[in-house]
């Protein structure tokens, strides 16, 4: 889009002028051809809050600009959205399309909740779906196709959640679920389902995910690990069918190695030569390891002590 060359009044100054009992003047509504041009005179005189109509935007875009700094260049002005935004990267190295930036909302005290964004709504009886249809809250799609060099990172989401020094809470974490409430019938209830598809060069690694634990304050720790499992139904229904459900495709060629903890450091206990692979409790409720001994490498031992 071209950045506009002129604009003009929709409201002329003389008759939107500030009464001597303001301390600011009064914004302006003008109108042009392009994009905001910030270092001109008629923006530059505009005062924050001021806004600028776009004549000549797109079909569906957004229309309206308000300045929203006064440091003289384009980046004073905003387009605010109406349906669908278009963004225009500003020149600063950390650049954001849309940014919700607040410290004055998460002020709420005993027994409150605080959600800074929340995309609602439901899909009513009589509006059934059929064929190939689905529904999402939040859809993220993109495609990269510059030649980037090996430093580059695209993600479709980058959360960072921080408790700072003095920072004190019950829990920190990013939660997805899903519930099937009763009387609901789903044919597949699944957490979270995580693809990763290629059909070209991966030159390094190429896995679905990747869990990595940070743990730099070992002596400030409870129970640490890099992932948990649990069945924590709470009406004491059967046993799950297992703990880790492994499975492949008839047509791809399987696994080479089921679990390859050949990258790992596993610790040796007091004799030296004993690691512990797994420990499990027995029927009766004890403790059992399973060792592997690593003066003879074949050796595998079930024990109710390590020495």
């Amino acid at each position: 889009m071209v950045v506009s060359s002129s604009a003009f009044y929709v409201i002329p100054p003389s008759a939107a002028t500030s009464s001597s009992m303001e301390s600011e003047k009064v914004p302006w509504i003008i109108w042009g051809l392009g994009t905001p041009n910030g270092d001109e005179e008629m923006w530059v005189k505009a005062n924050k809050g001021s806004l600028y109509l776009q004549v000549d935007a797109g079909d569906d875009e957004s229309h309206i600009w308000m300045k929203v700094d006064e440091g003289g260049d384009n980046n004073d002005w905003e387009r605010i959205w109406v349906r669908e935004v278009s963004p225009v990267r500003t020149d600063a190295s950390y650049s954001y399309g849309m940014n919700v930036d607040s410290d004055l909302f998460f002020t709420g005290g005993a027994a409150t909740k605080s959600y800074l964004m929340q995309l609602a709504g439901d899909r009513t009886l009589g509006n059934a779906a059929t064929g190939d249809s689905n529904d999402a809250y939040l859809k993220i799609a993109g495609s990269n196709y510059a030649a980037n060099d090996a430093n580059f990172i695209l993600r479709g989401l980058n959360i960072g959640i921080t408790n700072r020094s003095g920072g004190v809470m019950g829990r920190l974490e990013n939660s997805m679920g899903v519930q099937n409430k009763s009387g609901g019938v789903v044919d597949v209830l699944f957490g979270a389902t995580i693809i990763s598809e290629n059909y070209g060069t991966v030159d390094t690694d190429g896995m679905a995910c990747d869990f990595i634990n940070r743990d730099e304050n070992d002596t400030s720790r409870g129970y640490a690990g890099v992932i948990r499992l649990r069945n924590d139904d709470r009406s004491s229904q059967s046993a799950l069918d297992s703990a880790i459900d492994i499975d492949s495709h008839g047509s791809s060629g399987g696994y080479d190695t089921l679990i390859d903890a050949t990258g790992a450091t596993l610790t040796e206990y007091d004799s030296g030569t004993q690691v512990v692979l797994m420990t499990f409790k027995d029927a009766a409720g004890t403790t059992q390891y399973l060792i592997h001994d690593t003066n003879t490498a074949t050796v595998l031992e079930v024990a109710t002590s390590v020495s």
